[in-house]
């Protein structure tokens, strides 16, 4: 039960994650 739920966050994470590095970037070649 508990290794499934670690699992999601670590999931979650992971796209946060990504979403940011792509924002950030998109910024970056905006300016």
């Amino acid at each position: 039960m508990g290794n499934k739920k670690i699992r999601k966050i670590v999931v979650y994470l992971m796209l946060i994650s990504m979403l940011l590095t792509s924002l950030l970037s998109g910024i970056a070649f905006l300016m």
